[in-house]
């Protein structure tokens, strides 16, 4: 029984609350345009009689048309168009709430409101009148506009709560101080700037719906500027539009903006609009979490997130576009009058692909296309990232004028340290330059990568620089403690492509695949595709074969290892397939910086060849080609440059069958240049290097361990050799059952004993 009272009770309250009627102090009705009965409620008496409720509550037509509400319940259909209370501060901290009283069949369950004002904004001077802080505002349907403002805004909010359904239309709303919380349960496509110094702040952000630019792509719509910090943050998606700087959620530099976390249920999308889709706090964001795609757009910085960042975690991918800095993060910290410099981030986990743009085309009257580090992962250090997907390099622009396009840094990660790094889908270079690349930033000091797990191909692209790990730091150089490839190093068709690469140490490294250089028909020579090259190498591992390529335009470093100090431990367990004229190249110049007076100059300590070899060169003494990739192209020696007298090398082991191979200590070949492959060790041309070396030691090999069949080549002119000062020990066979070539002690004896064929142990004097 009572359910049915109950209910016949309602029927004549409503009919009794018709529109626009005051029902007490704090509460007014009216019927707005859809056919809702609204309720306005405050929680102070300000609502005394029709004067005073009408200096607070200004209505419109269905129109837009400014009425005049008498308060008498005439029923006329009407919206809310301003909550006005400026100045009245005997309204100072009051509740409001607009709701509707629920009718079956009747209106949208929504009520808008135009605007509140509770301070009065000088625009362009942030100053601010007749100001008053508010409650809780609860409003179910869209606001379009709200001023409020603390008098005493360190210690008091400006609103405690602020709660719509919607905020999709207005000119910038203005808070002074504090919001405790600002609640949107569907879109916002406002402009609101909490201001205040370090405390216009939002102490929680909601929005169930998106972030994102107003219908008309108009600039500066979606935007939640804040001058202080937000302590969390919940946001559907982030959308940019055509407009600059529409889906934007900014922390003013230089005024200490944070924020505590940020997690976005679905998507952050760019647009064609400059900074739109963008996420920043100047001095950090402590958590991020992206439940879809950081997909970037047309527009400069569209789909970032940049400051100083934390802990990132996106769900899908991190995916550039033509725009510069599009879909990237960027850890950075900014200070007023200077460009930001990076700093580092916290861990990162991207379960997709981290994937470089297209550059862009030039604009009409602009000289250089808006290109350039999309799709990339910014940042001086990080404890691990790991990217589910793989690394992809972006494409060069499509402007017909290719002068026009700028380098295009995409797909890129550029970190200088970092602890653990995991690619599970390998790296793909791109055709544009530096693309699907793990790099460096710009830096003076030395930096370190940990682990680094790479599960796939490391594969180059048309463009320089492309698919690659490519560490160069200053100092001492960029190390990697331990590198497991599980896949090939594949070149690609321009410089640098399909290489690893770091000026430092590589303590440890296995690689299961194979290496292979690229081969192609064009006129100009490549340059270190297929390529590895550290500063030093502890034990590196190759389970795969390595196989140079070949070029019509010549070709360098191509299938090569290389150590600009020394090699400790090198295993190849496949086969080498390559020919005298286009030799894998191995090189070391000297042995490990040492304390005091030096005993040995161990270039190469261990070397051991499970496979067949064929057109092998072993270097020890020799540095890198003279090699610049941007801009002018310059190449020293093909082998190298002969740069230390007393290189050594410890021992050389070959399980299977040799061929056409050469493995030379402190020498040069024919004539004394020791520069071209092709067979030229191994004759009276050779001769001890002129320079370099430490004082009171000589070149040495230590043992050479034949355990296949050793050929040269049947090529007329051709020769190979096992060549330094010293070459202490030639076996043919398996020791101990083993059979010594004759050679006498000590440096300098012998001269071209014969091992096979063209291939012969030479000892030389020094120089």
């Amino acid at each position: 029984m009572k359910p049915i009272k109950h209910l016949t009770l309602i029927e004549p309250l409503e009919a009794r609350i018709a529109p626009a009627i005051i029902l007490n102090p704090y509460t007014v009705t009216y019927q707005d345009g859809s056919g809702d009965t609204a309720v306005v409620k405050i929680s102070k008496p300000l609502f005394k009689n029709s004067l005073a409720a009408g200096k607070i509550l200004n209505f419109t037509d269905t129109s837009g048309n400014t009425i005049q509400e008498s308060f008498s319940g005439n029923g006329t259909a009407e919206n809310l168009g301003e909550i006005n209370l400026l100045g009245r501060t005997d309204a100072s901290g009051m509740n409001i709430s607009v709701t509707v009283l629920p009718q079956v069949g009747v209106g949208d369950l929504q009520v808008n409101v135009g605007e509140i004002l509770a301070a009065n904004f000088q625009s362009g001077t942030f100053q601010v009148t007749q100001n008053i802080s508010l409650g809780s505002i609860d409003i179910q349907g869209d606001l379009g506009l709200i001023d409020a403002g603390a008098s005493n805004y360190y210690f008091v909010p400006a609103i405690k709560s602020l709660t719509v359904k919607s905020m999709n239309e207005g000119d910038q709303s203005y808070v002074l101080g504090p919001i405790g919380s600002l609640t949107v349960q569907d879109n916002f496509s406002a402009n609101l700037a909490v201001i205040g110094y370090q405390f216009g702040s939002i102490g929680k952000l909601y929005i169930g719906g998106s972030l994102t630019g107003d219908a008309s792509a108009d600039n500066g719509s979606g935007v939640i500027q804040f001058y202080g910090h937000i302590g969390s943050a919940v946001i559907g998606s982030i959308t940019g539009t055509a407009g600059n700087y529409t889906g934007y959620l900014e922390g003013v530099s230089s005024t200490g903006t944070t924020i505590g976390s940020l997690t976005v249920l679905n998507s952050i999308t760019g647009g064609s609009g400059n900074g739109s889709g963008d996420v920043t706090a100047e001095y950090g964001i402590s958590h991020i979490y992206v439940g879809g795609d950081i997909h970037g757009g047309a527009g400069q910085a569209s789909g970032q997130i940049s400051g100083p960042l934390g802990a990132v975690d996106i769900a899908g991918s991190l995916i550039g576009n033509s725009g510069l800095g599009s879909g990237s993060l960027f850890s950075q910290l900014a200070i007023s009058g200077q460009n930001p410099f990076p700093v580092g981030i916290g861990k990162v986990t991207i379960g997709g692909n981290v994937q470089g743009g297209e550059a862009g085309v030039a604009a009409a009257g602009s000289t250089a296309a808006q290109a350039g580090e999309s799709g990339v992962i910014s940042a001086l250090s990080a404890p691990s990232i790991t990217i589910g997907g793989s690394l992809i390099g972006g494409n060069a622009g499509t402007d017909s004028n290719a002068s026009n396009e700028t380098a295009n840094t995409s797909g890129a990660i550029l970190v200088n340290s970092v602890q653990n790094l995991t690619i599970l889908g390998g790296i793909q270079g791109g055709t544009g330059p530096s693309s699907g690349i793990v790099t460096t930033q710009s830096s003076s000091g030395s930096s370190h990568y940990g682990n680094v797990f790479i599960s796939g191909d490391i594969k180059g692209g048309t463009g320089a620089v492309s698919g690659a790990v490519y560490l160069q730091g200053g100092g001492s150089g960029t190390s990697i403690a331990n590198l497991r490839l599980s896949g090939n190093v594949i070149g690609g068709a321009a410089d640098n492509s399909g290489e690893i690469f770091t000026n430092g140490a590589l303590t440890k490294a296995l690689i299961t695949g194979n290496i292979t250089g690229n081969s192609t028909t064009t006129t100009a020579a490549v340059y270190n595709t297929g390529y590895l090259q550290a500063g030093s190498i502890g034990a590196l591992d190759i389970k795969g074969t390595i196989v140079p390529g070949s070029d019509t335009g010549g070709i360098v470093n191509s299938g090569a290892i290389r150590a600009t100090t020394n090699i400790t431990s090198l295993t190849v367990e496949g086969a080498i397939t390559a020919t005298a004229a286009n030799p894998v190249i191995i090189s070391a110049l000297q042995g490990p910086a040492t304390k005091g007076k030096p005993t040995t100059d161990l270039a190469i300590s261990n070397l051991s060849f499970l496979g067949a070899v064929s057109g092998l060169d072993v270097l020890a003494g020799y540095t890198t080609p003279v090699v610049t990739i941007f801009g002018a192209t310059s190449v020293g020696a093909a082998l190298g440059i002969a740069s230390d007298a007393t290189a050594q090398i410890g021992t050389v082991t070959f399980h299977g069958n040799l061929s056409a191979s050469n493995v030379v200590a402190g020498v040069t070949g024919v004539s004394g240049t020791g520069y071209l492959p092709g067979g030229h060790f191994g004759t009276a041309g050779d001769a001890a290097i002129t320079s370099g070396g430490t004082s009171g030691l000589y070149s040495t090999i230590g043992k050479i361990i034949l355990e296949g069949s050793v050929t040269g080549d049947s090529t007329t002119g051709d020769s190979f050799g096992f060549v330094a000062q010293d070459v202490k020990s030639v076996a043919l066979g398996t020791p101990p059952n083993a059979t010594y070539i004759s050679l006498d002690p000590g440096p300098n004896n012998d001269h071209l004993v014969t091992v096979s064929g063209n291939l012969v142990v030479n000892e030389v004097p020094p120089a």
